[in-house]
């Protein structure tokens, strides 16, 4: 700098300078934004396959798969496969719009699940 001002270098190196920090803070909030819809999409989805585990427990009978799709258009899956004759496992999968994918799984016993104990 001089007595007159700042020279026309001193302006550009000044605005390179603006410039590339302003884009590197952009950047820094687009990819914050999109961790957190991706992260509140996985709440939504751990939420939906909890409740849906909840409800087999209500429901206590062995179906061994059913599905189907909820109106903000989660698809989901709940799917039974006795392991042995003394343990049922129970899957409960959830599928975003997106195709990002939550999954529960837990183990039953049969009589948790209507079913007779087999010999």
């Amino acid at each position: 700098m001089n007595a007159r001002g700042f020279t026309l270098m001193e302006t550009l190196v000044a605005l390179v300078v603006f410039s590339l920090s302003s884009m590197a803070l952009l950047e820094l909030y687009s990819q914050t934004a999109r961790s957190r819809a991706a992260h509140e999409s996985l709440i939504v989805r751990l939420e939906r396959a909890k409740a849906l585990m909840l409800e087999v427990d209500a429901v206590r009978q062995f179906e061994p798969s059913r599905s189907g799709t909820d109106a903000d258009g989660l698809r989901w899956q709940v799917r039974m496969e006795p392991l042995s004759p003394s343990l049922v496992r129970v899957r409960v999968e959830v599928v975003d719009r997106v195709g990002r994918t939550a999954q529960l799984e837990t183990l039953r016993l049969p009589a948790e699940l209507g079913m007779e104990r087999q010999p």
